[in-house]
């Protein structure tokens, strides 16, 4: 017998179901680097139990998706296209790139050690500084407090 109660679920089925799509439109998966999507069950499950830090912004990103008429007919790239930039996706699409690189394998697939960032830190290579100048020359934009 499960420990899950109904009440523990932040999303209905069909919520829950248009995440799924909506996780695997955002990050889908690639067998040229044998890379899972994100709607992959670890990643999809570290993803449902992140929403719960903003459950309304995630709900509210997932009813605008589904009000779009996901699976009747529609190509994914319809949808996409529909949903690509507007406000009440943002929180969504921070959801699911957070939980996607926070996944061990798609760090070593990056080259980069999986394992919290602190408290050994990582080395981040110097880069090209000059590309600041335009904006010192700029000046002050903004006003004091």
């Amino acid at each position: 017998m499960s420990n899950t109660i109904a009440t523990d679920s932040l999303f209905s089925i069909e919520q829950r179901d248009a995440l799924r799509l909506l996780a695997r439109m955002i990050i889908p998966s690639t067998a040229a680097y044998n890379l899972p999507g994100a709607d992959d069950d670890l990643i999809f499950a570290d993803i449902l139990e992140s929403a719960k830090a903003n459950e309304a912004q995630i709900a509210e990103s997932i009813d605008f998706a589904m009000s779009h008429d996901l699976g009747s007919g529609v190509s994914i790239e319809q949808v996409a296209s529909e949903l690509e930039g507007h406000p009440a996706m943002a929180a969504l699409v921070s959801l699911v790139m957070q939980c996607y690189y926070r996944d061990d394998r798609i760090m070593v697939s990056l080259e980069v050690e999986p394992r919290a960032p602190f408290p050994q830190g990582f080395d981040v290579p110097q880069g090209d500084w000059s590309m600041l100048d335009a904006v010192q020359k700029r000046g002050k934009i903004w006003r004091d407090a």
